[in-house]
């Protein structure tokens, strides 16, 4: 609908039908957990469900907004007004884990592919806070894996990234991948218009790829990944790619080695 399309809201970022979890809702602005519900006359003959899928939605950490479709059509001001005091009651949760990522840099740096060099953390612990502030700055993300054991496991846990959050995404075999905010995919294809890729394992790329920044990700700790690594930073540096390598230390912070 007109009302949440261009910079009226501020800047906020409202996706429609948007999938979570096992439920579709009218709007939603990942970034700040707000779900928008516009309720027509049926919802008066739901209320129990709805309930329960309010509750749900709460527990993920999102605020309801559930707007009458005359008040919605009638009073965009009033609408408006909700949005905004809704986002401003957000607070982010608190990154259990900050240690373990290495910064995000600025504008400035877009268009570089960064290696993340794993020693101390995990990917488990690694990939959810990077795709979090990924969808933070309103960018969605691709998230390329070549090993079907590997999607799956992803798959499951970023919907249990934590106790009181999920990731809310998409896989490309699936249904409404174009719609996805995170996308998994074992093939080429930015099915979800991301702008940013992650690669987690030997997944292809090249330095032409259009996005506005890569993130590869690889475990130091096993040798056969640390030499492919090593490879495709050799291969992307010939090839003219803008490149950064991150390093962590033994107190699990990050460095940038080159």
């Amino acid at each position: 609908m007109a009302i949440f399309r261009g910079k009226q809201l501020d800047g906020l970022r409202f996706r429609r039908q948007a999938p979570i979890g096992g439920y579709v809702v009218d709007f939603c602005c990942l970034s700040h957990r707000i779900v928008v519900e516009v309720d027509g006359g049926i919802h008066d003959i739901r209320e129990v469900s709805d309930a329960r899928r309010d509750a749900w939605l709460v527990g993920q950490g999102f605020t309801i907004l559930r707007i009458r479709n005359n008040e919605f059509l009638s009073k965009p001001n009033d609408v408006f007004a909700q949005i905004r005091a809704a986002a401003a009651a957000y607070t982010p949760h608190p990154s259990r884990s900050a240690r373990h990522l290495p910064p995000q840099g600025g504008e400035e740096m877009s268009g570089e592919i960064w290696f993340y060099h794993l020693e101390r953390s995990t990917l488990d612990q690694v990939l959810p806070e990077l795709l979090d502030r990924t969808l933070q700055r309103g960018w969605r993300a691709l998230v390329r894996v070549g090993d079907p054991g590997l999607l799956e496991n992803l798959d499951e846990r970023l919907w249990a990234w934590r106790e009181d959050a999920f990731l809310a995404h998409g896989r490309a075999d699936q249904p409404h991948a174009d719609r996805q905010p995170i996308l998994l995919t074992s093939d080429a294809a930015n099915g979800n218009g991301a702008q940013a890729l992650f690669i987690v394992d030997r997944s292809d790329m090249d330095a032409s790829e259009p996005f506005e920044r890569c993130f590869i990700i690889f475990d130091g700790r096993d040798e056969e990944s640390l030499q492919h690594a090593r490879g495709r930073w050799k291969t992307l540096k010939e090839a003219g790619a803008n490149l950064a390598y991150w390093k962590q230390t033994e107190q699990g912070k990050w460095e940038k080695a080159a």
